[in-house]
C-alpha cells in the first residue's frame, strides 16, 4: 500500500477516512453512556437560553466543566436539536484527533507511512468512533490534549497552554498541565514561559470563580462530586473494596482500550527516557530522538498516573472502557517511534516485532468491536425502557418512579426529583412497600443488582412474576452483553395514581 504524501490529496483523505464513520455514527449509533443524555439536556437548556438572550455566565455552572456543553449549546442554536448538536461537535472533534495524530506522528518519526498508519490505527478503532459518535467529553477532551502536545513538539509554549487550557475548561484532570508543561519546557530549555503558565491558570481560577458566583461557594462542585462519590459507594458497597475479580476487570478493560501494543511501547520509551534523564535530569546529553519523545511520553504518564491513583485510591471505583482513550490517543505516536526506534537498533527484531504490533493491535480491535457491540445493545435495551417512561409518565403528577438502574432514568429526560433509588429505603419487605406507598410510586424499574433493594426482597421479579402489588408493563433485555430490565406498574391506586 503507497501512502499518500502530497498535501494537495493526502489531507481530504484523511479527514475523509476519518470523518465517514463518525459522522454517519453520529446519526445511526445510540449514545455509548448514560451520562451522554445528561450532556444533551444541559445542551438543550444553555442553547434555549442563548436563543433568548437570557443566557448569564452561572449557566456554566454545573456538574461537570462547561466548554463542551457550550461549544455544542452554540452549535445547536442553529442546529435546533441538541441530540444531534452534541453528536456532531464530538464527532468533528474525533475527525481532528484522528488528524493530530497523524501530525504528532509524523513529527516525532519523520515517516509517512508510519504517521499514515498510526492515523489508521485510530481513524478505524472502534472504540473510539463509537465515542466520537456519542454527545460527552471523552473525545473533545482528548482533541485539546493532542492538540496542545503538538504545540509543545512545536516548543510552542503559549499555543500549548492555550489549548492545555481549553482542555482544562473540558476535564478537570487537566488542570495538571499547569506543572507539566512548564516541567517539559524546564527540562528542554532551562526557562519557563510566564505568559504560558498565566494561561494555564485560567481554568482553575475561572471554575472557582463561576462556581463562587453560582453557588456562593467556590469549591461547591467538588463538594457536589464528593457527596456523589459516597453516595455511589454507598449504593455499591462492593466498590469501595477491592477484589481479585474486580481489579482483573478493571485492569483488562484499560489494557485492551489504551492497547496493549500501545502500552508496551509506551513503557519501554519511557524507560529509555528515564534511564537517560536520571543521569543528573537534563535533556542536553539526551541523543535527538530521545529529547523529541520526552513530550508524548511526560503527557501519557502523568495521565495513567493519575488515573491509577484515582483508581487505588477508590475516587475513581471503576474503569470504563473510554478511559483508555485518552491513552491511546496519545500513546499511538509513542508506538510508531518505539518502533522504528527497535528497527534502528535491532534491524533483525524488525520483522517481528512488526508482526507482533499489527497481530496485537488487530486483537485489541476485535475485542473492542465486540465489547462496543455489546454495550449498544445494552444502551437500546435501556432506551426501550427510557421511552416507555417518557411516553406513559405524567411529569407533572406527584406520582414518582423507583429505578437502580440510572441510565435508564437519565435516558427518560424525566426529571431527577421523580426518581427514587435503594439508597433511602428500608431494607424489609413490608418496609419497602410501606415506602413505595408513601412516596408515591408509580413505576419501578427492576434490575437484579446485588445491592439493589428490590433485587433482594422480590428476587422472583427478574422472572417477570406478577408479585402484589407490582403489575409487569414491559420487559427489555439484550443478549449481549446480558442487560435485563423488568418495568413494573405500581398497582396499588394509593401508591401510584396522582
Amino acid at each position: 500500500m503507497r501512502t499518500p504524501t502530497n498535501p494537495r490529496t493526502l489531507w481530504p483523505i484523511l479527514v475523509t477516512i476519518s470523518a465517514i464513520p463518525r459522522i454517519a455514527g453520529a446519526f445511526f449509533l445510540p449514545n455509548a453512556f448514560g451520562d451522554a443524555y445528561v450532556y444533551i439536556r444541559d445542551i438543550g437548556t444553555m442553547s434555549t437560553k442563548l436563543s433568548r438572550g437570557t443566557f448569564a455566565l452561572t449557566d456554566l455552572y454545573g456538574f461537570w466543566l462547561p466548554l463542551y456543553q457550550f461549544i455544542s449549546a452554540l452549535i445547536n442554536v442553529f442546529v435546533r436539536n441538541g441530540f444531534y448538536a452534541g453528536k456532531i461537535v464530538s464527532a468533528i472533534f474525533g475527525v481532528g484527533a484522528c488528524l493530530l495524530i497523524y501530525s504528532i506522528t509524523l513529527r516525532l518519526t519523520a515517516s509517512h507511512t508510519a504517521a499514515f498508519f498510526g492515523f489508521l490505527l485510530a481513524a478505524l478503532n472502534p472504540l473510539h468512533i463509537t465515542y466520537s459518535a456519542s454527545a460527552m467529553t471523552d473525545v473533545p477532551h482528548a482533541f485539546f490534549v493532542l492538540a496542545s502536545l503538538y504545540f509543545v513538539l512545536q516548543r510552542g509554549w503559549v499555543f500549548a497552554a492555550v489549548f492545555a487550557a481549553l482542555a482544562g475548561l473540558t476535564r478537570v484532570e487537566s488542570w495538571m498541565f499547569i506543572a507539566l508543561i512548564p516541567l517539559i519546557q524546564f527540562i528542554w530549555e532551562r526557562r519557563i514561559s510566564i505568559t504560558a503558565l498565566l494561561i494555564l491558570a485560567i481554568p482553575p481560577l475561572f471554575w472557582f470563580y463561576i462556581s463562587r458566583k453560582a453557588t456562593g461557594n467556590w469549591l461547591q462542585c467538588f463538594e457536589t462530586r464528593q457527596h456523589y462519590h459516597d453516595w455511589l459507594l454507598a449504593m455499591n458497597p462492593t466498590l469501595a473494596h477491592f477484589s481479585l475479580s474486580s481489579v482483573l476487570r478493571d485492569g483488562a478493560i484499560l489494557i485492551i482500550s489504551t492497547d496493549i501494543a500501545v502500552l508496551i511501547a509506551s513503557f519501554v520509551a519511557g524507560w529509555w527516557v528515564i534511564r537517560w534523564l536520571s543521569q543528573g535530569f537534563t535533556s542536553r546529553g539526551l541523543p535527538e530522538d530521545l529529547r523529541e519523545i520526552l513530550g508524548p511520553v511526560v503527557f501519557f504518564f502523568a495521565f495513567l498516573g493519575l488515573l491509577s491513583t484515582a483508581y487505588l485510591t477508590h475516587q475513581q471505583p471503576m474503569i470504563f472502557p473510554r478511559y483508555g482513550l485518552l491513552l491511546f490517543s496519545l500513546g499511538i505516536p509513542i508506538l510508531a517511534w518505539t518502533f522504528l526506534r527497535v528497527r534502528q537498533q535491532k534491524p533483525q527484531w524488525a520483522r517481528r516485532v512488526l508482526i507482533a504490533v499489527v497481530a496485537i493491535c488487530i486483537f485489541d480491535g476485535s475485542v473492542q468491536l465486540v465489547g462496543s457491540v455489546g454495550s449498544l445493545n445494552q444502551t437500546s435495551a435501556q432506551r426501550a425502557v427510557a421511552d416507555y417512561l417518557q411516553a406513559h409518565f405524567k411529569t407533572n403528577s406527584n406520582a414518582r418512579i423507583f429505578s437502580d438502574e440510572g441510565t435508564v432514568s437519565v435516558m427518560s429526560g424525566i426529571p431527577e426529583e421523580k426518581f427514587l433509588t435503594s439508597s433511602d429505603t428500608p431494607k424489609d419487605r413490608e418496609g419497602f412497600l410501606a415506602f413505595l406507598k408513601d412516596k408515591n410510586v408509580e413505576y419501578l424499574v427492576f434490575v437484579s443488582k446485588g445491592d439493589s433493594t428490590p433485587a433482594k426482597l422480590f428476587p422472583e421479579l427478574k422472572n417477570g412474576n406478577q408479585v402484589e402489588p407490582f403489575e409487569p408493563v414491559m420487559h427489555s433485555n439484550s443478549r449481549f452483553l446480558r442487560m435485563d430490565i423488568w418495568l413494573y406498574r405500581v398497582r396499588d391506586p394509593s401508591a401510584a395514581r396522582p
